[in-house]
């Protein structure tokens, strides 16, 4: 009988928010059972999981039990804690910088896919579209000021941060679904960021496929 694995991840090939752990569980080399799923036919087991029909989920099977964790947050607070605190800084400053960076970053990949999914309704609203681009715009505007190069998203000339991995995350998926909006153009550093680590081993694996 095989081995049932401590963890499963409920996820899709699109969505940020998973793809951000998967890339940590793959920078921690922590071995999963992947649970691949469409989260507009979402199954049982899924809902079970997460009620509120969101990816990803992370079920933890410590023993008998089964925790479900939900939300990107949370699970990478679950893997920080428990695998050599390897997610943020040690430096509480610093850690608080980091976070609040990636906070900016997750905040892109939720306004990116709101603005997705109002896209694709049969009468959209062109005022919520209006207020998404907006928001992202304003979100890119300021982290186009920071130095790309350094804190909080870099520690070196080719170790992210996690906030760094966020922002590539989050760039690389408004690629797939803003089509219309040409923020390569107006902010040239974070399209710089994003080739720079567009061919990176610990992301080309997690790749999206095309829309």
């Amino acid at each position: 009988m095989a081995t049932r694995s401590r963890y499963q991840l409920f996820y899709s090939l699109r969505s940020p928010f998973a793809r951000r752990i998967r890339v940590a569980l793959s920078r921690l080399a922590i071995d999963y059972e992947p649970k691949e799923i469409n989260v507009f036919e979402p199954t049982e087991e899924f809902l079970n999981a997460n009620p509120l029909g969101l990816v990803p989920v992370l079920v933890v099977h410590p023993g008998a039990e089964r925790i479900p964790i939900p939300d990107s947050a949370t699970i990478l607070e679950y893997l920080h804690e428990n695998y050599g605190e390897k997610i943020w800084p040690a430096d509480l400053a610093t850690r608080a910088t980091v976070r609040a960076a990636s906070t900016l970053a997750e905040g892109l990949m939720a306004q990116t896919v709101q603005w997705h999914l109002e896209h694709v309704r049969p009468q959209p609203s062109a005022e919520w579209l209006r207020e998404h681009v907006e928001n992202i715009d304003r979100t890119l505007a300021t982290i186009h000021s920071t130095n790309l190069k350094r804190l909080p998203w870099k520690v070196s000339d080719f170790q992210l941060t996690q906030a760094g991995y966020d922002l590539y995350i989050a760039l690389d998926y408004m690629t797939l679904r803003l089509k219309g909006l040409d923020w390569p153009t107006k902010y040239p550093e974070l399209s710089r960021f994003l080739d720079l680590h567009r061919n990176r081993q610990d992301l080309v694996p997690s790749a999206p496929p095309p829309a």
